[in-house]
């Protein structure tokens, strides 16, 4: 009997190893999961400055094509004095009214643009200190959760100094520390099961009665099922 409450003291130990070391690997994750919202916040900034730099390429363009073209008029005006017929004279004009009506298009096109970028600079502008107050409510979230990793650490430090100690204090014999271990390992940090009603708490599977007299004399036996060390409450 003394075996097997040793063997509950250290699986009272493990089990708080295991839930504290649990929590430590979901730290990580909550991590990577707020850096990956920043990211997917900063996107939307990046598409909308991406947008207005576009826009702002299109609007030089369309200023140097309307320089160009009003520079063209200007020598078209320039060569109404040089012409020597009416009839030059007139197609002349006319070439210079559809050039100049073409500006006119441009010019409004121009204007669009403008407009275009006074409402992206403002949508940037707003993004900005959205993502600004939202990245600086994740950064605070992450430095909490960096300090939660370091406590966590000292807390898996100190039960495992705990249950290095206890193991030696104990005197377990290698084979009993041995099965423990390895039952500990594949059954998620849980290798004894309380038998209650019958029935084996772990897997819920019905102990036999012979099972159970060897139990109550302090045997040391593995459920059939789960592969748990079994044990009954003291009477």
């Amino acid at each position: 009997m003394k075996e097997i409450e040793s063997l509950k003291k250290l699986q009272e130990i493990d089990s708080q190893l295991h839930r504290v070391k649990s929590d430590l690997n979901e730290k990580p994750l909550e991590i990577s999961r707020l850096d990956a919202e920043l990211q997917e916040k900063s996107s939307g900034l990046n598409q909308l400055e991406e947008e207005l730099k576009q826009v702002q390429l299109q609007h030089k363009e369309k200023e140097l094509e309307l320089q160009t073209r009003e520079e063209t008029v200007k020598k078209q005006q320039a060569q109404l004095f040089q012409v020597k017929s009416n009839k030059e004279y007139s197609a002349l004009q006319l070439e210079i009214g559809k050039a100049k009506a073409d500006n006119s298009l441009l010019e409004e096109k121009i204007i669009e643009f403008l407009e275009e970028m006074d409402r992206l600079r403002q949508s940037v502008s707003e993004e900005q200190k959205k993502v600004s107050a939202s990245g600086e409510v994740i950064r605070q979230q992450q430095a909490k959760l960096k300090q939660e990793v370091e406590s966590l650490n000292k807390e898996v430090a100190d039960l495992e100094n705990q249950r290095k100690i206890f193991i030696d204090q104990a005197g377990f014999k290698p084979e009993v520390l041995e099965l423990y271990e390895r039952i500990l390992k594949n059954r998620g940090g849980m290798a004894l099961a309380l038998v209650k009603d019958g029935a084996c708490k772990g897997c819920f599977l019905a102990v036999r009665p012979q099972i159970m007299s060897e139990l109550k004399m302090g045997k040391l036996i593995t459920c059939e099922n789960c592969s748990r060390i079994l044990y009954v409450e003291s009477e």
